[in-house]
């Protein structure tokens, strides 16, 4: 374990022992600054020289991984957890604006397409915004803590069109069953036969829609696999829950999500040299000899095809989660309004050490007890008294940070809590 280095003008050093730090920190030389990672603050000049430090990324829609070496030794890896409630938490508030706008208000009109953001050019989704920033987080926290001289990057790459049809070779490609048609509309109605598939017709009616079978809020694709030809009497039958469609989730959501990522890290102006899976791979299997995470796929990537490095037994999990709480009331009929903000002190999402092990808040009572998770919502206790031996450890931030200790002897490892409230790893 290391401790990371930050001199009076809050610029990166190297790393020190936990031995060299603590012998700063008694001398009244350094103080702390972060407890995770443990980061020091010199209080006195220092000459300011550094070494090599080469830092790399491995991107995903899903999960980060991110590292850092330098002497042949790994300093820092991480692994980030993205966000994938982003769309149907903006559901939930927008249902709840709109409740309060009926109930603290007489009338107040809603605000649709008038907001400037969302004629915005070149915007993004707020789901793939969200998870564009935390990767342009990842790098700005890593400079804070080392003083990175050069970046690594792995930016994948997927065939859509391989994903869907796994068979497609060749002329296959030029040749789909798009071929001939100006849209994916007109091959839908001309795939269905210009016919209603619920009513067959028997409707009479002569507008037909192209209809989501699996919603686009609900992660549903506009791949003609996904749509359906209905009358326009039909259509609004559904809506209004008359009957229902079963389909399923699209395949390429994550394979879509990639290739805006990669775009959107491209012409960031992010400096750094790219790499490529099969390049990251050979490396971590026949150079490194370590097991697939996505750290060690950082790791990796940080390397040359000819390095070995000695790996560090810690790694910082991180997971991303929302900056506010946007549900005020519960029950029925709102009949019971609902803490969001402090509580005892404490607020969701804080980290704290408790009698029953060291967690963060997940729920609150106002009768002091509290339920306490890890940072993946592994419950720890469900009901803690947050009044008698509890201490807040860390504030709530829109990331989560545990620091836990690895053991790699087998390839399937799960988290645990100790019982002394440290934390540990199992296998």
């Amino acid at each position: 374990m290391l401790v990371f280095v930050i001199n009076q003008n809050k610029k990166s050093l190297m790393p020190c022992k936990p031995s060299k730090a603590r012998k700063l920190l008694q001398a009244g030389k350094a103080k702390v600054v972060r407890n995770t990672p443990f980061t020091i603050k010199l209080l006195f000049g220092s000459s300011g020289y550094t070494q090599p430090v080469i830092a790399g990324m491995d991107t995903g829609s899903k999960v980060v991984g991110c590292a850092a070496i330098a002497n042949g030794k790994v300093l820092y890896q991480s692994e980030i957890y993205l966000r994938e409630n982003v769309s149907k938490k903006m559901d939930q508030r927008k249902m709840y604006r709109r409740t309060r706008r009926g109930r603290k208000t007489r009338y107040r009109p809603a605000r649709f397409d008038n907001r400037g953001n969302s004629r915005r050019e070149g915007r993004l989704a707020p789901s793939i915004k969200s998870k564009l920033e935390a990767h342009f987080r990842e790098k700005r926290f890593l400079e804070s803590l080392l003083p990175v001289t050069g970046w690594k990057v792995e930016l994948a790459s997927f065939d859509i069109h391989k994903i869907t049809n796994s068979e497609v070779s060749g002329v296959g490609y030029q040749e789909g069953d798009l071929k001939g048609f100006y849209n994916v509309k007109a091959y839908v109605l001309d795939r269905d036969d210009y016919t209603c598939q619920h009513c067959r017709e028997k409707s009479k009616d002569s507008r037909l829609h192209c209809h989501h079978i699996v919603f686009r809020s609900n992660q549903g694709s506009d791949a003609p696999e996904n749509l359906i030809t209905l009358c326009e009497t039909c259509h609004k039958a559904l809506h209004n829950g008359e009957f229902k469609l079963s389909g399923s989730k699209s395949k390429t959501k994550h394979a879509t999500e990639i290739g805006i990522l990669k775009s959107q890290i491209r012409k960031s102006g992010w400096n750094f040299a790219e790499t490529f899976g099969y390049e990251t791979k050979f490396r971590r299997e026949q150079v490194l000899g370590l097991e697939k995470t996505h750290y060690f796929d950082a790791v990796a990537i940080c390397c040359r095809d000819d390095q070995k490095v000695e790996v560090e037994d810690s790694v910082f999990l991180k997971r991303n989660v929302p900056a506010g709480d946007y549900q005020q009331r519960r029950g029925k009929r709102s009949e019971k309004k609902m803490p969001t903000g402090k509580l005892f002190g404490l607020r969701k999402f804080d980290l704290v050490k408790t009698e029953n092990g060291i967690g963060f808040i997940r729920g609150k009572r106002s009768s002091g007890y509290f339920s306490i998770s890890d940072i993946f919502g592994n419950k720890i206790s469900d009901s803690v008294n947050v009044k008698k031996k509890c201490r807040r450890l860390s504030a709530r931030s829109t990331t989560l940070v545990q620091m836990v200790q690895m053991t790699h002897s087998s390839p399937t490892c799960h988290f645990r809590q100790a019982e002394n409230g440290e934390e540990g790893v199992s296998c």
